[in-house]
């Protein structure tokens, strides 16, 4: 299946894989969001090493995606993490990021799966006075 999604305690993962269209992708993230299993304070994190398409998307493609999450973001505390490995796929997942970021998510773009993770972590820890 080209786009699943996981759970793993509370990270919630998303595999982009092979070819998939941006409504499968966001079709698959609305029904995890409805799964009963869905995590309390889940941490989004979306893996696109291995989409065979997404250097494909365009400018809008990518605005499309990015309002999506937006919009949906207060379900992931406003956060995800991206992996990506390939500069194609890292370059416009940080267009993503920044079209996301505008609309008050927040989005980071990671080489290193072990980095994403670390990142989601400390996206919701509070800060000490």
């Amino acid at each position: 299946m080209p786009v699943r999604y996981k759970f793993s305690g509370n990270l919630f993962r998303v595999n982009l894989e092979d070819t998939y269209t941006i409504d499968e992708m966001m079709n698959t993230f609305t029904e995890a969001l409805n799964d009963p299993l869905f995590p309390q304070n889940a941490r989004f994190l979306m893996d696109v090493r291995q989409s065979s398409v997404l250097a494909e998307r365009t400018y809008q493609d990518i605005g499309t995606v990015a309002n999506f999450f937006a919009k949906h973001s207060d379900r992931v505390g406003r956060c995800c993490a991206i992996v990506a490995n390939q500069k194609v796929h890292y370059g416009l997942s940080r267009m993503g990021a920044t079209l996301a970021e505008v609309k008050g998510a927040r989005v980071e773009v990671f080489k290193d799966i072990s980095e994403a993770i670390l990142w989601l972590n400390s996206c919701f820890e509070i800060p000490d006075d």
